[in-house]
C-alpha cells in the first residue's frame, strides 16, 4: 500500500521555516490575529522573503495543511497495512486519526474554530486536498471499485464524520472497543461497507 498518485511537494528550508513558523503562530493567536510580519518574525526571515514564496497570509496555512495531511496520509496507510478488509481498514483509520491529529502540529489546527473557513475554502476541500482525500481512500477500500464521485463522497462523509468527533464532545465516554464499534454501526452503513 503506497500513497503515491499525490505527490508531497517539496519545499526549500525557507518555505518550510515559513510554514513551521505559521503553525507556531497560528496556535498562539489563532488564525485571525496572525499577520505576515509575525509569520516573518517567527521564521526569521523578512516580510520580502515570505513573499517571495508565498502572496499571502492564508495560502502559507493552506500550504501547511496540505503537506501535513499528505504526510498524515503516508503515516495512516503504514497503519492501516496490518488490517486485511475495506471495512477494518476504514474503522481504524478513523481510530488512528482520532488519536493521532491532535498530536500533529499543523493538523491540530483542523480544532481550531477559527480555522474553518481555511479548512473549508483552502484546505482539503480544494482539488490537491480532494486528490489527497480519494488517493487515501482508494488505498483503503483498494479491494472496491468505486468511481471517483463515489469515492469522494466516501471520503467526505467520513472526514466528516471524524471532524465531528473530534470538535463535538461526546455525553458517552467510549473506550477503543466501544468507539470502533460505534464506527463500524454508525458510519460504515452510510458508506455502503
Amino acid at each position: 500500500m503506497t500513497f503515491v498518485s499525490t505527490p508531497k511537494k517539496d519545499f526549500n528550508n525557507t518555505q518550510n521555516k515559513i510554514i513551521n513558523a505559521a503553525i507556531v503562530c497560528v496556535k498562539r493567536w489563532g488564525v485571525e490575529k496572525v499577520n505576515l510580519n509575525d509569520i516573518a518574525k517567527e521564521a526569521g526571515v523578512t516580510r520580502p522573503t515570505v513573499y517571495s514564496y508565498f502572496s499571502n497570509r492564508d495560502e502559507i496555512i493552506q500550504q501547511a495543511l496540505l503537506q501535513s495531511a499528505y504526510l498524515f496520509g503516508a503515516k495512516a496507510l503504514k497503519h492501516l497495512q496490518k488490517f486485511d478488509t475495506a471495512k477494518e481498514r476504514t474503522v481504524e483509520a478513523v481510530v488512528y486519526s482520532l488519536k493521532r491529529l491532535p498530536k500533529e502540529p499543523s493538523l491540530a489546527l483542523l480544532k481550531n474554530t477559527d480555522m474553518s473557513n481555511i479548512i473549508n475554502n483552502k484546505g482539503l476541500s480544494t482539488p490537491e486536498g480532494q486528490q489527497i482525500l480519494r488517493s487515501l481512500f482508494r488505498m483503503i477500500l483498494i479491494e472496491k471499485s468505486f468511481e471517483d464521485d463515489e469515492l469522494d463522497e466516501i471520503a467526505e462523509v467520513t472526514a466528516r464524520f471524524m471532524l465531528s468527533l473530534l470538535t463535538i464532545k461526546s455525553p458517552k465516554k467510549r473506550n477503543d472497543k466501544e468507539l470502533r464499534s460505534f464506527i463500524e454501526r454508525r458510519l460504515l452503513p452510510s458508506l455502503g461497507l
